[in-house]
């Protein structure tokens, strides 16, 4: 599995491949498999952002999981994510919305943001409660999801029941010993690809402020967080510094590392037990924290 993540990822994954086939390519990895039986997927507008809900045979009204994909904040869509996601909430037993944010360069730092916090505020004011609702996302979505949390935060908008996050993308400034040493481990991320896309997400000097090291933020307030990350990533060290930030505020907080695995393993659902074993394990944190 490893061999096939390396190839995949060398091939569309860097900064050389034009931005256009990084976006296609990953939509073609993220949309095979089956559908978990039951599953219905419903596309429309949510807010004013397009989104697709995942909605499993049975589940609880008025619960739902807001999504944000991952793929350095310019590449991924509800599309790429179909597996991860309705996996997620076939085990959950929780309908889940994926929301396609606008992307960078085109839309930089605060339209993705911008797009996430319509997304939750629609539901809001569909009737759900915030303590029904989970904020979850891979990579760069973790990382905005954990930036949308910090808005709510700043804006006293009540938070969501809880986060999962998966390898979130919290420093951009690439300033941890694994940003430094994982590249040569980590079958998914190379350095020149990440330095783009976070160059190309934060534009001005106010978004590098906003957005550049969210690990340096004071998180109090903000909902119970489960964390996964692989040993072999290079995204490691967003996540300890994550746990150790929110352990400081008073957040309770869950980090499950998995050893010998790479950046976003979950991706691959549909073909790899150890994917679906870690969704198991965050649906039932999901069902738990919003019960």
């Amino acid at each position: 599995m490893r061999k096939l993540v390396k190839l995949t990822s060398r091939l569309f994954l860097n900064s050389k491949c034009p931005l256009w086939l990084q976006r296609k390519g990953l939509n073609l990895l993220g949309g095979y498999g089956r559908k978990p039986k039951g599953m219905t997927i419903i596309k429309k507008d949510q807010g004013g952002v397009p989104v697709w809900w995942f909605k499993p045979r049975q589940f609880p009204a008025r619960k739902a999981i807001i999504y944000f994909h991952g793929g350095g904040y310019g590449i991924g869509s509800p599309k790429s994510h179909r597996d991860l996601c309705s996996h997620l909430s076939a085990y959950a037993s929780i309908p889940l919305v994926s929301v396609a944010y606008r992307l960078a360069p085109e839309h930089p730092y605060p339209a993705a943001l911008d797009d996430a916090q319509a997304v939750y505020q629609s539901l809001l004011e569909q009737g759900f409660q915030p303590e029904h609702l989970a904020f979850a996302g891979d990579s760069a979505g973790g990382g905005l999801a954990l930036a949308l949390a910090l808005r709510c935060q700043q804006q006293r908008v009540p938070q969501p029941g809880c986060l999962f996050l998966i390898s979130p993308w919290v420093n951009k400034s690439r300033e941890t010993a694994s940003h430094r040493s994982q590249y040569a481990v980590d079958p998914v991320i190379n350095e020149g690809w990440s330095l783009q896309m976070a160059r190309n997400y934060l534009s001005d000097s106010e978004a590098i402020k906003a957005e550049a090291c969210m690990t340096d933020k004071d998180l109090t307030g903000l909902p119970p967080m489960l964390i996964h990350v692989g040993t072999d990533e290079v995204l490691l060290d967003d996540s300890l510094s994550l746990k150790q930030e929110a352990m400081r505020s008073g957040i309770p907080v869950t980090l499950m590392t998995y050893p010998e695995m790479w950046h976003v393993f979950h991706f691959s659902a549909s073909l790899f037990a150890q994917a679906r074993e870690a969704l198991q394990q965050a649906a039932g944190f999901i069902q738990k924290r919003l019960s």
